[in-house]
């Protein structure tokens, strides 16, 4: 039998959220907006993830509720499906064009990063004092 697909409406925007939340991220020339939502089941809207990442729209929406760590780890899965856009990694005769493909290798580089992240907490930290350093400060 064939499934049902339900009809993705527009997620309801969370206004309410604290300011430490990022509202964009600058992924290369384009600007993404981070926008806060609920899920919703009668649309089925954010049901089966956290976030998701919408080329089109120029956003990444993530569920407004979720603890610091999955949020951290959500932002990241999401900024590298934008990266994956914007690098045409996903587009016809790439390696990741089938979307499976591309959810398993974002799924795996996200985690594995952010357990990078947290294993290594110096890394961080290394990366924004030696980001624009020229060779002779080093």
């Amino acid at each position: 039998m064939k499934r049902k697909s339900v009809k993705k409406g527009t997620p309801q925007i969370v206004e309410r959220v604290s300011k430490e939340l990022p509202t964009s991220v600058k992924i290369g020339y384009r600007d993404i907006e981070i926008e806060y939502v609920n899920p919703d089941f009668k649309t089925d809207n954010l049901t089966d993830c956290y976030g998701e990442y919408r080329a089109r729209e120029g956003k990444i929406l993530i569920q407004h509720d979720l603890c610091g760590q999955e949020t951290s780890n959500v932002l990241t899965h999401e900024i590298l499906h934008a990266i994956t856009y914007a690098a045409g990694l996903n587009q016809a005769d790439s390696p990741l064009k089938e979307d499976d493909k591309e959810e398993i290798v974002v799924n795996q580089m996200a985690n594995y990063l952010m357990g990078m992240f947290r294993d290594n907490p110096w890394f961080l930290d290394f990366i924004k004092n030696n980001m624009n350093r020229n060779k002779d400060s080093v």
